[in-house]
């Protein structure tokens, strides 16, 4: 019973190689497009850091006037996508900001799909050290069998593929890591950013509502 049980684990375990190194690659892939996109929104961030500068400068001062205007301006240049960019999220609650309830559903869309963002990446940096791992363990059955029958040569293409899975799984953690802790740093200074903003423009119309 034992030795078919044992049997039977290391056929489901061999079988595996294949998908786990498919696996592998798919991850790999997934971080390197990620890293990409990091790079494009750098360059997009990049860009955009004089209007954020100016916007904070403008709700600093309470200056409200023509902000709509400002942030439609701002967030047209190089993106228009209010799940990535705080000024085209800024700019939906501007123009709905005499319904307060849809203010904070736009806001909260925008936490949360910022939030997505991280948890996708960081899902990722956890997912291919566990396939990395998968990928390392399976080949050492058939090569500690090719070890104990004196086979070197099946031994030593297993030992390959043993550490060859590792390191790409390793590789990918890293890259989605790094991507993660990039993601994390932009969403607390977007929020930081988003939240002055509306506790902002909501005393400036709480104000505009009582002198009226």
């Amino acid at each position: 019973m034992t030795s078919a049980l044992t049997h039977l684990f290391y056929v489901i375990s061999t079988s595996l190689l294949v998908p786990v190194e498919l696996c592998l690659i798919l991850t790999l892939l997934m971080a390197l497009r990620l890293l990409g996109v990091v790079a494009r929104e750098t360059l997009l961030r990049r860009r955009e850091r004089p209007r954020r500068r100016e916007l904070e400068a403008r709700l600093e001062r309470r200056e409200y006037e023509e902000l709509a205007l400002f942030l439609r301006d701002s967030s047209r240049e190089g993106r228009a996508q209010p799940a990535t960019s705080p000024l085209a999220a800024l700019a939906e609650c501007v123009e709905c900001a005499c319904d307060e309830a849809l203010v904070e559903k736009r806001a909260s869309e925008y936490e949360n799909g910022a939030r997505a963002t991280i948890e996708r990446a960081e899902r990722l940096a956890k997912v291919a050290p566990a396939l990395g791992l998968m990928g390392t363990l399976i080949p050492l059955g058939p090569a500690l069998l090719g070890l104990a029958q004196g086979d070197m040569e099946t031994l030593a293409s297993n030992l390959v593929v043993a550490f060859s899975t590792t390191v790409v799984g390793l590789a990918g953690a890293l890259v989605a890591s790094f991507c993660a802790s990039v993601y994390r740093r932009w969403s607390r200074s977007d929020f930081v950013l988003v939240n002055f903003a509306l506790d902002r423009l909501a005393d400036a119309l709480h104000k505009t509502e009582t002198q009226s």
